[in-house]
């Protein structure tokens, strides 16, 4: 039964695919039978012979429907088409059977006709068809038998033997079975070989929609890609776009997603803010989102401006999203956005991308959530912060860094009691760069943990001329990078080349953010821990700035706590702050820290300290950095 299906999905197709041929055949036959016709009256030209004018009439009119037929296409009937034909050729061969018997040219107009049959109609249909055209002759036979016809003996005796036109019945019977089963054979391979390439055709469109999407979306959030994206902006912008709006969402994060919970998840993540872009811009025609790949989005916004963008994405929070929620993630998703103008800020789209990726770097610098907009400046900036870069990793490898000392001054003795080291550079094109500029630099463009050797073994080799100068009681103090302190193998680098350079390890003091603590607090206690054993002191700076470094007192064991300038700013006249510096005192006591007050600029705050437990300080009233070598 399914082959039966199959057979006649085949031969429905197979007529599809060959009405176009039968309209071919048709136009062919028609000219045939004009030539016909004409041959038929060549003796009215030639004065030769005699003139058929039944014959012309009869090609001629016959010639006149094909042509009409073929004229009206597909609006007759494939199976009309093909009677057309068969009558004619019955008729043809009726009368030629009658003119001429078997001298005429009935036997090759049914053959003809037969060959046609096999062509155009199904494999039974044709079949039956020619075996009854076949029997035509055998019909003529019973007729010259009864003496029903009588032929003349100018065209033969053979045409008054009914045996004759049997056997001429039974030689166009097997020419019909014989060249029905060739044709059939022929057939059934092309009909196959058709459906073979349709399908094939299938699969290739099917392959080449899915190359496409491979080709133009993202596969993860199925949103459209770059490439994509700046076709249709281009496009918008060809076609003479007003003013537009491009924004840049960048997720911050993702790594460190990616390394506690995996990249699978990390993979999620991008494939949910995906989905809840597009419900944001569903249906929205003056809206276009699409994907960078890695954690940035891109929009594209018409007929809006400034203002509703911006309270836009103040409203647009994914952790409020029903998807995204920080009880799902383990956290809350934070993202940065840039944006930019279209075409006050940027024509081309090539300077859009460029400009809009100059506002994300200023994102990523300041606060979270927080549109950018793109400023004139910003490209200057990041000129600047580029020539740098490559100025800093030549002044890296070259040692070109100087060291700047701080003193650390007991106010009861007012002696120096230490030195802060502080890191200066200055060039030629650019004059004295602070390190609030050039530190953020190194740290982005992963230059720190050469930077921290750097200024390291610049300290170490000034140790022997600052105990001349000082005292061999002195301590110096030395920040050290969060990155560069838990660089593999650290203390090893650190007690090895103290060692190599014969220098006590007493002398150094090791300042530390709690930055440093985004990490394992078990490997930092650890690395204090060998410090500590090495006679190394480590000092935990700028107490106060963040939020859970008493926390981080309870679990390591400091020997130096250095208290942040800004409990300090306003000890003079806010005895709230001051009571906060005195608690922060007592609290070093107790743990049996050493305090050390940063930023102390005039008398008042002296006199106010004095009246703490703290007694070093370290400031601007007794002391600025100095370079006192190079």
């Amino acid at each position: 039964m399914l082959t039966d299906k199959h057979k006649y999905v085949y031969w429905t197709k197979f007529q599809k695919d060959t009405s176009p041929l039968l309209r071919r055949f048709l136009l062919a036959a028609s000219g045939l039978f004009v030539v016909a016709a004409g041959l038929h009256i060549v003796p009215l030209l030639t004065h030769q012979g005699e003139v058929d004018y039944l014959f012309f009439a009869v090609d001629l009119s016959f010639a006149a429907i094909l042509f009409l037929e073929f004229l009206l296409k597909n609006k007759v009937p494939l199976i009309i088409r093909v009677f057309s034909l068969i009558c004619a050729t019955i008729f043809i061969s009726v009368l030629s059977y009658m003119r001429s018997g078997l001298l005429g040219s009935a036997e090759i107009s049914l053959t003809f006709m037969i060959v046609s049959f096999f062509v155009f109609l199904p494999p039974i249909l044709s079949l039956v068809s020619s075996l009854i055209l076949s029997l035509l002759p055998a019909l003529f036979g019973g007729l010259v038998y009864f003496s029903w016809i009588r032929f003349p003996d100018s065209l033969g005796i053979r045409n008054n033997s009914p045996r004759e036109w049997v056997f001429n019945s039974v030689s166009l019977i097997l020419f019909s079975v014989l060249t029905g089963f060739l044709i059939q054979r022929l057939r059934a391979k092309l009909i196959k070989n058709i459906v073979y390439l349709k399908e094939s055709r299938s699969k290739i469109l099917k392959s080449q929609k899915h190359i496409d999407k491979l080709a133009f979306y993202d596969s993860l959030t199925h949103l459209p890609n770059r490439y994509l994206f700046e076709k249709l902006i281009q496009n918008r912008i060809n076609s003479g776009v007003s003013e537009s709006f491009l924004l840049l969402i960048n997720l911050k994060g993702l790594k460190v997603i990616n390394a506690l919970h995996g990249i699978g998840f990390g993979d999620q993540i991008l494939t949910l803010t995906g989905c809840v872009l597009k419900l944001y811009t569903d249906e929205k025609p003056d809206v276009l989102v699409a994907s960078l790949g890695g954690d940035e989005f891109i929009l594209w916004i018409e007929n809006s401006n400034k203002s509703k963008i911006e309270e836009a994405i103040i409203k647009f929070d994914l952790n409020n999203n029903e998807i995204l929620t920080p009880e799902r993630l383990g956290h809350r998703l934070q993202y940065r956005v840039s944006g930019i103008q279209f075409p006050q800020d940027a024509t081309h789209l090539d300077e859009i991308i460029r400009k809009l990726s100059i506002a994300m770097n200023v994102a990523r610098d300041g606060i979270l959530t927080k549109l950018v907009w793109f400023q004139p400046g910003m490209e200057s900036k990041i000129e600047r912060e580029q020539k740098l870069k490559n100025y800093l990793e030549k002044a890296i490898n070259g040692g070109n860094f100087k060291i700047a000392y701080q003193e650390k001054v007991d106010i009861t003795s007012k002696k120096t009691v230490g030195l802060e080291a502080l890191a200066r550079w200055s060039l030629a094109e650019f004059g004295d760069v602070t390190p609030d500029e050039f530190i953020p630099i190194i740290t982005k463009s992963e230059l720190i943990v050469p930077f921290g050797k750097c200024i390291f073994e610049k300290v170490i080799s000034h140790i022997p001329r600052l105990l001349e100068s000082y005292g061999k009681q002195i301590q110096v103090s030395i920040n050290i990078s969060p990155i560069f302190f838990l660089y593999p193998n650290f203390n090893e680098y650190i007690i090895r080349y103290l060692l190599d350079h014969n220098i006590d390890p007493k002398i150094l003091i090791f300042e530390i953010t709690e930055d440093v603590f985004l990490d394992e607090i078990e490997t930092i206690q650890q690395i204090v821990s060998e410090l500590r054993s090495k006679g190394i002191s480590v000092s935990l700076d700028d107490f106060g700035k963040g939020y859970s470094s008493l926390h981080y007192m309870q679990k390591i064991q400091f020997d130096e706590l250095k208290i942040d300038k800004s409990f300090l700013d306003d000890i003079a006249c806010s005895d709230r702050n001051f009571l906060l510096l005195e608690s922060i005192c007592h609290l070093a006591d107790s743990l049996g820290l050493k305090t050390i007050a940063e930023g102390i600029e005039n008398e008042e705050q002296l006199l106010r300290l004095k009246q703490t437990s703290c007694h070093i300080v370290q400031g601007y009233l007794y002391s600025r950095p100095q370079i006192l070598f190079d």
